[in-house]
């Protein structure tokens, strides 16, 4: 415990905050590989203050918050600034979430849960409601009750990435619905199956998305066309039956909304994959590396990268 003392932690406030340090470096397993290296400055709700890199979020690099009722999914390669308000009692605590580009949402966060339920169609695995990384003196575990600021510490040279992708949905009906910040349950990317292979694609890589019909109703075919003009073809999954495990949120998103954004008119919008027949996108104003998907386990940095 002599190694523990020096980082000047009292017994006291280890257990009020359940900051858990090892002075053995874990082993790497196959999963640290796919992690991008996100680093950062993580405050605490007394104020302290670490250095963490390998910072992961319920074990993701990727944030899960909600606006308006709306969830969002959220690469932290793309995030400045992330506070945490209310208490440590709280379920659903209030956030802003500050983008590198200058873009400031307001919205909440499950912080209390314990765990949560993966939203993966099929899964049934539950992460850990904590905040993890790597500490100049061993591993960090923080209860996500216990922070109050994560100021992410990003490369000079990483890119900006697009905040919204603008265009438009048509339903089965032929109604056109223009859209502004469009997301694919709740985010910014797109996914689908090849065979047994799934696979991720940026939206703003997307010029056009076409479903077909789905005799059995549980997987629809889909056409993927780039802006670089390149066609895919994959299946995505339709099913409206309840999945063992599966939350109401993460059901209605999933059956009810899978495709949400903002009506040219103002509004939420939000609509099922049973009643998409097409979804166009507006090119960004300014896009200059070419579009590739990515199979999901793909390395998070190389994602980052086509994303």
């Amino acid at each position: 415990m002599s190694s523990m003392s020096s980082y000047c932690i009292s017994s006291n406030r280890m257990s009020r905050y359940r900051v858990l340090f090892a002075m053995l470096v874990l082993g790497g397993s196959a999963d640290s590989l796919w992690a991008a290296d996100i680093v950062g400055i993580v405050v605490d709700r007394t104020g302290s203050r670490h250095q963490v890199r390998d910072l992961e979020i319920r074990g993701s690099t990727t944030l899960e918050y909600y606006v308006s009722g709306r969830r969002r999914q959220m690469q932290m390669a793309r995030i400045e600034r992330l506070h945490i308000g209310g208490t440590p009692q709280d379920q659903e605590a209030p956030v802003t979430v500050t983008m590198r580009t200058g873009l400031v949402e307001k919205g909440t966060m499950i912080i209390n849960a314990g765990s949560s339920l993966s939203d993966d169609a099929g899964s049934a695995s539950h992460v850990s409601d904590r905040l993890t990384g790597k500490t100049n003196l061993g591993p960090l575990f923080l209860p996500l009750t216990d922070v109050q600021e994560v100021l992410f510490q990003h490369s000079k040279d990483a890119p900006l990435v697009p905040d919204m992708v603008s265009g438009s949905i048509v339903d089965e009906r032929g109604r056109r619905f223009v859209l502004s910040d469009i997301r694919y349950r709740g985010d910014d990317a797109f996914r689908f199956k090849q065979g047994r292979k799934k696979k991720r694609v940026a939206l703003r890589h997307v010029s056009r998305l076409e479903f077909g019909d789905s005799p059995g109703g549980e997987l629809r075919p889909v056409t993927i066309t780039y802006q670089t003009g390149r066609v895919v073809q994959g299946q995505v999954d339709a099913s409206t039956v309840r999945l063992s495990g599966e939350v109401d949120h993460v059901y209605r998103t999933r059956t009810d909304s899978a495709f949400t954004g903002v009506r040219s008119e103002g509004g939420m919008f939000g609509i099922g994959l049973k009643r998409v027949k097409l979804v166009l996108v507006k090119a960004p104003a300014e896009e200059t590396d070419e579009a590739t998907e990515t199979s999901e386990g793909q390395t998070q940095e190389s994602q980052t990268q086509q994303d």
